[in-house]
């Protein structure tokens, strides 16, 4: 029976609602006197909770020489739960849509761990109104509810990848470079070229962390980044060779260039 109730005040019942309808659910069919009895409460404490619970749904009467009060078939009122937080919701996000904000500050918000970088990139898809650059070895089916709905939004979708993909939907134009990873490792998302999200995985740690951003700077930095990738792979296509091989004075010599982990050269060209 606790823990019964104690679910149901997850539901947003107070203990005493959840104690009534758990008591009616046992014992149908009851007026507020022998709830309030049975339950040792006050009858001027049970009438207000009855009232509310018949009110909400929750509660059935049956109008006889006394109410009588039964509580509503489980699923029935879980459905009814149901619709009416999505009706809130619904009515909740339309209002807080119309808060003004007081100011328009650029902000960085950091999360760490795999599930809360994705949960963010996947919320910022869906906000997305335009264009849509992406930058990771991450699989693309990671993101194919959102991309279905910025297919019907008619959205672009510009992905680019060091990592094999196999991935097709119209709207993603894919640039792969096709080389095979077993693990992703890396994350860049600018959406309508004023947010961005940077993650990667820490391999010491084995933790993804990551940042979002609306700086103006960050956003054009790393659609500079994607673009540049994308230019890159476009003219090793045409050439068909890598253009830093085919002309190695390019290379500026810098720490960049050669690779850093943990301190030490790694990739010395």
């Amino acid at each position: 029976m606790e823990t019964t109730i104690n679910l149901l005040m997850k539901l947003n019942f107070s203990r005493n609602e959840a104690g009534v309808y758990y008591y009616l659910l046992e014992n149908p069919g009851m007026t507020v006197y022998q709830i309030a009895k049975d339950l040792n409460l006050s009858r001027s404490s049970i009438y207000p909770i009855v009232e509310k619970l018949y009110l909400e749904g929750a509660l059935l009467l049956e109008n006889k020489d006394k109410d009588l009060y039964y509580a509503e078939d489980p699923s029935a009122l879980l459905k009814n739960l149901s619709v009416g937080y999505e009706e809130n919701i619904k009515i909740v996000k339309k209002a807080l849509k119309q808060v003004s904000k007081k100011t328009e500050r650029e902000t960085y918000l950091n999360f760490v761990s795999y599930n809360a970088m994705i949960s963010k990139a996947k919320t910022m898809l869906l906000e997305a109104k335009k264009e849509v650059y992406i930058n990771t070895d991450l699989d693309c089916s990671v993101f194919d509810d959102e991309f279905k709905v910025l297919e019907d939004k008619k959205v672009r979708i510009i992905y680019f990848s060091f990592k094999k993909s196999n991935y097709n939907r119209a709207n993603v134009e894919i640039y792969s470079h096709g080389y095979e990873f077993s693990e992703p490792n890396r994350l860049m998302l600018v959406v309508d070229y004023e947010f961005v999200l940077v993650g990667n995985i820490n391999l010491l740690r084995d933790e993804w962390l990551g940042t979002f951003t609306n700086n103006p700077l960050m956003v054009r930095i790393i659609s500079e980044h994607i673009h540049h990738d994308i230019y890159l792979l476009k003219i090793k296509q045409k050439l068909g060779t890598n253009l830093f091989e085919m002309h190695p004075d390019i290379f500026l010599g810098t720490i960049n260039e050669k690779g850093i982990n943990d301190g030490e050269e790694t990739n010395k060209n």
